[in-house]
């Protein structure tokens, strides 16, 4: 399953932009997307806010956000 990681943060101008150009792998699952991309943006060098997660055949479509220190997944 090929999915698409897009990572957001606010530039030192207060502007949110991508912090990265999308990177696009292939995962066994879902949950081993999840959870690889969980420990890529839990690393205090990157300063993400919030990110995407889609899937090239369309079956995931995720937003999730940091809020507090916790990502939380954008209700759909």
């Amino acid at each position: 399953m090929k999915v698409t990681l897009q990572m957001f943060w606010t530039n030192l101008q207060g502007e949110i932009e991508p912090f990265l150009a999308p990177l696009a792998l292939n995962f066994g699952s879902a949950d081993e997307a999840r959870r690889i991309f969980g420990q890529v943006t839990e690393r205090p060098d990157i300063p993400v806010h919030s990110l995407t997660l889609v899937s090239e055949d369309g079956t995931i479509s995720e937003r999730w956000f940091k809020i507090d220190g916790a990502w939380r997944q954008k209700a759909t």
